[in-house]
């Protein structure tokens, strides 16, 4: 018994050595929007802000020159618009869809590529209960904006990964 473990713990051994020597690592999110020194031409709407904020948390810094920069991000429209998503009985809103876009120029210096991002929620709706309901926005609002600077990674990791 004791030499089926010992052979089980060296083959186990030797597989470990294998993988971390070849390079194998577990998957992990793109980086390319962390530590970095970005220009960001926003107003000063509060969705713009919260971006800022998300940008800032990720270790980057934020300037208002755009000559020392390494990456600048224009937004050129950042919105999330409110629709009844269903209707109850008496005619009474039960859920409400968000719709968010986001618009933007991202690039270097010199070069710039427009993107969209469009994104969508429902959040049930209670009007007994409209706190939670500006709470629920909120967090819905944290989650479209994550999403949207995943979305800028995925972007620039392609441009990254481009032969020019």
């Amino acid at each position: 018994m004791k030499l089926s473990s010992a052979l089980t713990f060296k083959t186990f051994l030797i597989f470990s050595i294998f993988l971390s020597s070849c390079g194998y690592e577990l998957r992990t999110y793109s980086k390319t929007l962390s530590n970095q020194t970005i220009y960001l031409d926003a107003d000063s709407s509060n969705l713009n802000l919260d971006l800022r904020n998300k940008l800032a948390s990720m270790n980057n810094e934020l300037i208002s020159n755009i000559s020392g920069s390494d990456l600048k991000i224009k937004i050129k429209d950042h919105s999330i618009t409110q629709f009844v998503g269903s209707i109850g009985m008496g005619a009474r809103t039960t859920q409400v869809r968000l719709d968010y876009q986001l618009i933007y120029e991202i690039g270097d210096k010199n070069e710039t590529v427009m993107q969209t991002y469009k994104d969508m929620s429902y959040i049930d709706f209670n009007q007994s209960d409209l706190l939670a309901f500006e709470s629920e926005i909120e967090t819905v609002t944290g989650l479209f904006i994550t999403r949207a600077l995943k979305n800028m990674e995925f972007f620039l990791s392609t441009q990254l990964n481009e032969v020019k």
